[in-house]
């Protein structure tokens, strides 16, 4: 197998917690679907396969979720530790091809993975780089006249040719050629940033293209719950169109199904923009706000009011409840008290 792509999903989702506890991060869904879905669908975009995925927390499910893919994504399982981006890479580098995109699971972008590919033929490496916004706190990353990194945040510097071109970030979304991967550690534990591209700076082989479109990182649940938002309303363009699962939804301008289609959609009142996935059910009366998803299989209970509420696959809404601005998440007949709550931006 040579993999053209690396998903990188064995991190812990300790910022995402509490909605982390019993799935990783790379599952959790965005407008019903998990975000592993998203990234795999970004790289067949630009004709790029097979894919290995790392695994480690919770890798299980991750396993599972491979095996729905199709024969060409294969699972790279890390243990009894996490190896980190380099470690990762490393372990799997015999599954990888000569050139190669690695991107982290856990966002949504729509990076050119193919110009990053096609921008090896002069480099080693190819990161994409994002303009840092006001109050950001990633390591700044400059490139040169000749568009090679120069700065590398905190890592490492080499004088410039020309100007450099300050404000921007590595997004996580990079092309490499598989031998850079040699300068790493053979085993352990180790970053291909720090112990990688670091090391290798002073080569002029390491390059920085500018990425001006969507970039997300789904960072914790406040950033979780408006990314669901931000596709709801259908200001983002994925490369996976969740409507298409919905039993009814409205997206954008874009609607689908009725309440034909649900079971007791006739006594909801829904209001866009929404998503109800298939095999939601509604027990009476409900009220289905703006900005409010019900995964695959949730139940509501009658006299519910939901108002820009993510709920999870499979959750329940309590008859009589009244939700604002929160996230239902794992499992059947969660209580009240499980909510995750969020407060105004």
């Amino acid at each position: 197998m040579e993999a053209r792509v690396f998903l990188l999903a064995a991190g812990l989702g300790t910022r995402l917690r509490p909605l982390t506890a019993r799935r990783p991060k790379p599952l959790v869904p965005v407008c019903g679907r998990p975000m592993l879905d998203y990234a795999l669908a970004h790289a067949r975009a630009h004709g790029l396969g097979p894919v290995v995925v790392n695994a480690f927390y919770l890798a299980d499910q991750v396993v599972a979720w491979a095996a729905r893919q199709g024969g060409d994504v294969v699972v790279s399982v890390e243990a009894p530790d996490v190896l980190g981006t380099g470690g990762g890479m490393r372990k799997a580098q015999s599954l990888l091809a000569e050139r190669f995109v690695a991107l982290n699971a856990d966002t949504l972008c729509d990076v050119d993975l193919t110009a990053l590919i096609t921008a090896l033929d002069d480099a080693d490496a190819a990161l994409a780089l994002r303009p840092l916004a006001p109050g950001e706190t990633y390591g700044e990353v400059r490139v040169d006249a000749e568009g090679v990194i120069s700065t590398l945040a905190e890592h490492r510097q080499i004088p410039p040719v020309g100007a450099e071109r300050p404000g921007t970030h590595f997004t996580g979304v990079h092309a490499l050629r598989r031998g850079l991967l040699d300068v790493l550690p053979s085993t352990g534990a180790s970053c291909v940033v720090r112990q990688g591209y670091a090391k290798v700076l002073h080569e002029r082989r390491v390059v920085g293209r500018l990425h001006n479109g969507l970039w997300l990182d789904v960072g914790d649940p406040e950033l979780y719950w408006l990314t669901n938002q931000q596709v709801l309303s259908g200001a983002l363009r994925l490369p996976l169109d969740p409507l298409p699962d919905a039993a009814w939804a409205q997206v954008g301008p874009r609607r689908v199904g009725g309440p034909e289609a649900v079971q007791g959609g006739d006594r909801v009142h829904a209001e866009g923009p929404f998503f109800i996935g298939q095999g939601v059910v509604f027990e009476g009366d409900a009220h289905v706000g703006p900005g409010t998803i019900l995964g695959a299989g949730a139940r509501v209970g009658a006299g519910a009011r939901l108002e820009g509420v993510v709920v999870w696959d499979g959750a329940v809404i309590q008859p009589g409840a009244h939700i604002r601005r929160a996230v239902v998440y794992d499992g059947l007949g969660l209580e009240l008290s499980e909510l995750l709550t969020l407060g105004t931006r």
